[in-house]
């Protein structure tokens, strides 16, 4: 990547986060007293009632954002296209007209800003998605389950699912459809182009994309990305313990490991060019966009949130969590994908076992993270 692109990305991802998380310190501040309404109180770890669905403006800052960056990216270009030859033969003309659903051609490759406006476009989906998963849970879940194994051991024996149940299985799918728009594009023309006329068709087909040999879809990215996806958004809300717990590692996790690559990497196999076309003298090219207005307007919320005024709740740390997941999925090779994958794997294992808060307490450094900033826990 060149110097200047470089630069027009850096300053792309800057202003998308300093805007949200000045958007939601103000919005905050305006609504605090409105957001104290029965249904969105909770109680905190010192058994205080406090806003615990702040997360609300994580979700909206997150879906405004991600859909600017979206509409700044698409330009001339399709909203949902099949990803079908990995050879350049990108072509303005090839777009020129098309409406926001209309289906490209099944041998045609999307451009970098097609495939952004798209990776924009499903960010925006898993956010609305996990934050009303959330949003149920957090407003109509009992808190007397923790857990994968909990939540479904309890939903067996009452015979229906808890909300924890209906968040993991509805995480679940939601993850996998935003990954197939960010990888794959749109699951229609894929669906068109196998030919489902007769039982030979449906085996040849289901044959080709497990093997790999249909176009460029493959099985195993897609169920990879998925799970990254899901366990990132669980993971956040593992460690939603704390005030401001989640948020710092969510900024930590955007500041280190999808910055640098999205300012200083190169492009990754999935056709994804970080910074080629600008708008304005800025780029909008990068997956780290996607999560950025996420993030920021939790930082935003970071030093209310501290001060214990609300908290995010499952609203706001699982789609945070997910936007996360979804932009180091289409920025990252396989190789990095399985290591964050089995991280997050060995982690969320680990949650049902052991207190990541004890785990904190025990180690100087983090504890001294995890308490930088609180009054009350110093």
């Amino acid at each position: 990547m060149t110097a200047d692109a470089a630069l027009r990305t850096a300053a792309g991802l800057a202003l998308i986060f300093v805007a949200s998380a000045i958007l939601s310190a103000m919005l905050w501040r305006l609504a605090r007293s409105r957001m104290r309404r029965e249904r969105w109180m909770g109680v905190n770890y010192r058994g205080q009632r406090i806003v615990a669905t702040s997360g609300l403006l994580v979700v909206a800052i997150g879906v405004a954002s991600s859909s600017v960056v979206a509409a700044l990216a698409r330009r001339a270009t399709g909203w949902f296209v099949y990803v079908s030859n990995p050879m350049d033969r990108s072509s303005a003309e090839m777009f020129e007209g098309l409406g926001p659903l209309d289906l490209i051609p099944i041998d045609a490759l999307r451009t970098p800003t097609a495939a952004s406006a798209t990776g924009a476009a499903a960010t925006a989906l898993a956010l609305m998605a996990f934050g009303l998963l959330g949003y149920r849970d957090d407003t109509r879940g009992g808190g007397d389950a923790s857990g994968f194994v909990a939540h479904f051991l309890r939903s067996l024996r009452r015979c229906r699912l808890t909300t924890g149940a209906q968040k993991a299985l509805g995480g679940a799918a939601v993850a996998l459809l935003s990954v197939q728009l960010v990888l794959f594009g749109n699951v229609a023309a894929l669906w068109s182009s196998m030919g489902w006329s007769d039982g030979y068709s449906v085996m040849r087909s289901l044959e080709h994309l497990v093997n790999g040999s249909h176009e460029s879809w493959t099985v195993m990215p897609w169920l990879r990305g998925g799970a990254v996806v899901a366990l990132a958004a669980n993971l956040l809300n593992l460690l939603d313990r704390a005030p401001g717990r989640a948020t710092k590692v969510a900024l930590a996790w955007w500041l280190c490991g999808l910055v640098p690559v999205a300012v200083f990497g190169p492009a990754w196999p999935q056709g994804f060019q970080f910074a080629g076309v600008g708008t304005g003298g800025l780029a909008w090219q990068s997956p780290a966009l996607w999560a950025a207005g996420a993030v920021g307007a939790a930082v935003g919320l970071l030093r209310s949130e501290l001060a214990e005024a609300h908290m995010l709740g499952d609203t706001g740390v699982n789609p945070l969590g997910a936007a996360l997941g979804l932009a180091t999925v289409a920025m990252s090779p396989a190789s990095v994908e399985w290591v964050v994958l089995i991280g997050l794997a060995v982690l969320n294992v680990a949650s049902e076992r052991w207190s990541f808060s004890r785990v904190i307490d025990a180690v100087p450094l983090l504890r001294w993270l995890d308490r930088l900033g609180s009054p009350y826990r110093s």
